[in-house]
């Protein structure tokens, strides 16, 4: 968040996008119940048509919602990531030569490349698709409170079970995939540092050895 500070006025229009976007498709949901139960039921040929123009209308406001959401959320994690690693350079101009002796080449390079590309999908994808699904949420639980209290009741005593359920995976795949950015960073640092020293790898005659690491 402290990096989307000076791309305060995208992050702002793509918040309201995503508060529009929460609100939007419950809403078109309970519409289509809404003509369904109305005009339809009751044969009403011009509350029908009336109905349909008004969910075309709605639909092509959600999908141009939909389209800004998107773009704004990819121009401002590009533009988080640029900042990002230009301050990761900057601090890493400023490193005693020590932290190089001790910091293999691999693992940096690991930082500036896949590291800083899962910031960018934090951005663009994971913090604002979830703010959007929370809306969701919270605007279909009060349409359901509204029309039906008790399939209401019926969801809420199932809500703490689900919670649980994620919790336990969440944990468990969350350890995963730092198992997996760790392995990767491993990967890159036994690439880059082969490339590097390929002259005193054949010098030595560990071809193999160094392929059997990698």
């Amino acid at each position: 968040m402290e990096f989307t500070g000076p791309h305060a006025r995208k992050r702002n229009w793509l918040l309201v996008t995503v508060v529009l976007r929460a609100v939007q498709l419950p809403c078109i949901a309970f519409m289509i119940g809404a003509v369904i139960n109305g005009p339809i039921t009751n044969g009403s040929v011009g509350g029908t048509v009336a109905g349909a123009v008004g969910f075309l209308v709605r639909v092509l406001f959600t999908q141009a919602t939909f389209h800004f959401r998107i773009r704004l959320a990819l121009e401002l994690g590009d533009a988080v990531v640029h900042d990002l690693r230009k301050a990761l350079f900057e601090h890493l101009q400023r490193m005693p030569m020590s932290f190089y002796n001790r910091t293999k080449l691999g693992r940096i390079i690991s930082r500036f490349t896949s590291d800083t590309a899962e910031v960018r999908t934090g951005v663009q994808d994971v913090l604002f698709v979830s703010l959007v699904g929370g809306g969701q949420m919270l605007v279909s639980a009060a349409f359901m409170l509204w029309c039906d209290p008790l399939l209401f009741s019926v969801m809420m005593a199932m809500a703490p079970i689900l919670w649980f359920i994620n919790r336990y995976f969440r944990t468990k795949l969350s350890e995963c995939y730092r198992d997996m950015q760790e392995s990767f960073s491993r990967v890159t640092s036994t690439l880059a540092e082969s490339v590097n020293g390929v002259r005193v790898t054949q010098g030595f005659a560990r071809q193999d050895v160094n392929a059997e690491l990698f």
